[in-house]
């Protein structure tokens, strides 16, 4: 078995240019791996809520309280909850919905709502990055190669109104990824996720903020209609990504009519 680099090093064994080579390409092939940057993921989200866990256990009792003791942590703490919205996005299955409303329980429906929306969009926009700087082999492997030959007609999509209606649909996070196989440019793409999603998640952000003002009977109410149309969304999926698919190939074929 081939000695690591790291090995090699505690070992004080000579180092060869090739060796060092070789072991730096399978480094970098195993940043290139999912599995690699979900378990990354899973780690870094484990750790931020680890070290959110003082003012979690606390959150029925006085978020006032609460606030007041994150804001002694400065930037950390909205950072955090930043880091957690990109996370859930590019590297970890993680649903956004409980990181949106925590950001609104934690930190009030206005603060709460520019960190959820900075790392959602930072997130989003990351993924369609990825998506076009490695190409189509990292996203059928992050993806899977099925659901990367069913949307193939996503690449042909550069409009904003296009993308902002394939934003709505509840399709989870995978329009991120897929706008990198288009020519759309990040900066427009990352206002349509902001135009798109951002009132929903907002809503969310809300909702969390509001768990100590509302009477219970209201909350309840906006909690079971949330729950609702994320159940419906959940149980329909299939159909609603074959509605999403039908549009995109619509759209794909305006595209291609116009160019001709």
């Amino acid at each position: 078995m081939t000695p690591t680099l790291f090995e090699n090093i505690i070992n004080c064994q000579p180092l060869n240019k090739q060796q060092v080579y070789t072991q730096i390409r399978n480094l970098k092939s195993k940043i290139q791996n999912p599995n690699f940057l979900s378990w990354l993921g899973g780690f870094v989200f484990i750790a931020v809520l680890a070290a959110l866990w003082l003012p979690l256990s606390h959150v029925g009792t006085n978020p006032a309280a609460i606030r007041a003791w994150l804001e002694q942590l400065g930037p950390l703490a909205p950072l955090a909850v930043f880091l957690l919205n990109v996370i859930q996005i590019v590297v970890a299955p993680i649903p956004g919905y409980p990181v949106q409303v925590l950001a609104g329980i934690l930190f009030g429906f206005i603060p709460g709502t520019i960190y959820t929306l900075a790392g959602m969009v930072a997130g989003g926009t990351l993924a369609a990055w990825l998506g076009r700087r490695l190409g189509r082999p990292w996203l059928a492997q992050r993806l899977g190669s099925d659901t990367l030959a069913h949307w193939s007609d996503i690449a042909h999509i550069n409009s904003f109104w296009a993308w902002w209606l394939i934003l709505l649909i509840p399709i989870g996070d995978l329009p991120y990824f897929f706008a990198g196989l288009t020519k759309i440019r990040l900066r427009t793409f990352a206002l349509t996720i902001l135009s798109s999603r951002g009132p929903f998640t907002a809503l969310l952000v809300w909702t969390g903020s509001s768990v100590a003002d509302l009477p219970p009977s209201w909350l309840a109410a906006l909690m079971v209609g949330i729950g609702v149309v994320v159940i419906v969304g959940f149980s329909l999926r299939a159909r609603i990504e074959a509605w999403a698919r039908a549009l995109v190939a619509y759209q794909a074929r305006r595209r291609r009519g116009e160019e001709r």
